[in-house]
């Protein structure tokens, strides 16, 4: 009679960045292959993204870069003008899960509004597709990250 005991043996997955998968034949492979199921998928990604391989491959590694599931980041991305584009919820999430921040962020708002530095006028959200900003304060604590933690 033979021994059948099944030894489990926990194995530390491969962990490979973005920038080095693309020279790696078996990992391009496999993200090649996620794509494309990620590119069938019919509500799981947005429709700008549903049949595109190529679009979906950018959205994994773009994921991968930042330790994010590749399905929770296409379905926070726009086209403005033919230009992939991240909702700020999304770029909050990469910085506040990056080591540029400790903890969370915490805005506090307060002062004369007429004297806020940076301020924005409406020339500079012409073409895109937040017309208004539901919350002035919000939409400079987005302005904020996009210009100190860009990528």
């Amino acid at each position: 009679m033979q021994n059948t005991n099944i030894i489990a043996a926990e194995q530390t997955p491969n962990t490979i960045s973005a920038s080095n998968a693309v020279f790696n034949v078996q990992a391009l492979g496999q993200l090649t292959a996620f794509a494309e199921l990620m590119a069938q998928s019919a509500v799981t990604v947005p429709k700008h993204l549903a049949g595109k391989p190529a679009d979906c491959m950018a959205i994994v590694m773009q994921a991968m870069q930042w330790g994010m599931n590749p399905y929770a980041v296409a379905q926070k991305t726009h086209l403005v003008n033919g230009v992939l584009g991240y909702e700020a919820q999304l770029v909050n999430a990469v910085i506040s899960s990056s080591s540029a921040i400790v903890g969370r962020f915490h805005y506090e708002y307060g002062g004369d509004w007429e004297k806020i530095a940076g301020k924005k006028d409406g020339r500079d959200e012409l073409g895109l597709f937040v017309r208004v900003w539901r919350c002035p304060a919000r939409r400079d604590g987005y302005h904020l990250g996009r210009e100190h933690l860009p990528g």
